[in-house]
């Protein structure tokens, strides 16, 4: 049988890259979770403007 991956010289190497990649992928999540915390409050903003035109043109229309 071959030597386990603990007597691999590139044991240790392979455990920082991975450590690496897990803080990078962290770092992405909190990204994408702000991203998509900031789209969600754009489009409630554009609801709220088009709820606002809409109501607005109602009222013109009906006040004729």
């Amino acid at each position: 049988m071959g030597p386990s991956c603990e007597d691999c010289p590139q044991r240790e190497v392979n455990e920082v890259e991975f450590r690496l990649l897990d803080t990078k992928l962290r770092d992405v999540k909190e990204r994408v979770e702000k991203l998509e915390t900031a789209v969600g409050r754009g489009l409630m903003l554009l609801v709220a403007n088009l709820v606002g035109i809409v109501v607005g043109l109602a009222q013109q229309v009906i006040g004729k």
